[in-house]
Protein backbone atom coordinates (compact mmCIF):
# COMPACT_ATOMS: atom_id res chain seq x y z
CA UNK A 1 0.00 0.00 0.00
CA UNK A 2 3.19 2.51 0.41
CA UNK A 3 3.31 1.95 -2.90
CA UNK A 4 -0.10 3.55 -4.01
CA UNK A 5 -1.79 0.01 -4.81
CA UNK A 6 -3.78 -2.21 -2.77
CA UNK A 7 -2.59 -5.52 -2.26
CA UNK A 8 -6.42 -6.73 -1.94
CA UNK A 9 -8.56 -5.07 -4.93
CA UNK A 10 -5.34 -3.93 -7.00
CA UNK A 11 -7.22 -0.46 -6.91
CA UNK A 12 -4.77 2.98 -6.69
CA UNK A 13 -6.86 5.02 -4.72
CA UNK A 14 -5.01 4.95 -1.77
CA UNK A 15 -4.66 7.13 1.28
CA UNK A 16 -2.01 7.57 3.45
CA UNK A 17 -2.37 9.66 7.16
CA UNK A 18 1.33 9.64 7.34
CA UNK A 19 1.45 13.31 7.47
CA UNK A 20 -0.84 13.78 10.66
CA UNK A 21 0.15 14.84 13.83
CA UNK A 22 0.58 13.64 16.75
CA UNK A 23 0.28 10.17 15.53
CA UNK A 24 -1.28 8.78 18.97
CA UNK A 25 -4.83 9.70 20.01
CA UNK A 26 -7.10 9.81 23.18
CA UNK A 27 -5.84 6.56 25.13
CA UNK A 28 -2.50 5.97 22.82
CA UNK A 29 -4.94 4.68 20.01
CA UNK A 30 -3.38 4.30 16.69
CA UNK A 31 -0.16 2.81 18.81
CA UNK A 32 1.02 -0.99 19.52
CA UNK A 33 2.92 -1.27 22.75
CA UNK A 34 6.70 -1.61 22.39
CA UNK A 35 7.63 -2.56 26.05
CA UNK A 36 6.16 -1.75 29.88
CA UNK A 37 4.92 1.65 28.87
CA UNK A 38 6.76 2.75 25.26
CA UNK A 39 4.60 2.67 22.61
CA UNK A 40 4.86 3.11 18.62
CA UNK A 41 3.15 5.01 16.73
CA UNK A 42 1.67 3.70 13.77
CA UNK A 43 1.37 5.22 9.78
CA UNK A 44 -1.89 4.09 8.11
CA UNK A 45 -3.05 3.54 4.69
CA UNK A 46 -6.65 2.99 3.14
CA UNK A 47 -7.94 1.81 0.31
CA UNK A 48 -10.42 3.99 -0.89
CA UNK A 49 -12.40 1.05 -3.01
CA UNK A 50 -12.57 -1.94 -0.75
CA UNK A 51 -11.71 -0.38 2.53
CA UNK A 52 -8.61 -2.46 3.72
CA UNK A 53 -6.14 -1.30 6.14
CA UNK A 54 -2.62 -1.47 6.71
CA UNK A 55 -0.68 -0.03 8.79
CA UNK A 56 3.22 0.18 9.69
CA UNK A 57 5.69 1.80 12.66
CA UNK A 58 5.90 5.06 12.03
CA UNK A 59 9.59 5.65 12.88
CA UNK A 60 12.80 3.69 12.78
CA UNK A 61 13.89 3.48 16.16
CA UNK A 62 10.42 2.31 17.51
CA UNK A 63 10.88 -1.02 15.17
CA UNK A 64 14.29 -1.14 16.29
CA UNK A 65 12.91 -1.35 19.41
CA UNK A 66 10.23 -3.63 18.36
CA UNK A 67 13.15 -5.68 16.94
CA UNK A 68 15.03 -5.80 20.17
CA UNK A 69 12.16 -6.62 22.76
CA UNK A 70 9.96 -8.68 20.47
CA UNK A 71 9.98 -12.64 20.07
CA UNK A 72 10.92 -13.34 16.27
CA UNK A 73 8.10 -15.85 14.84
CA UNK A 74 9.28 -18.34 12.68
Amino acid sequence: MKKGVCPKCQSKEVYGGTKFSPKSGWNNSNTIPVSGLGTAALDNYVCGNCGYVESYIAKEKDLAAIRRKWDLVF
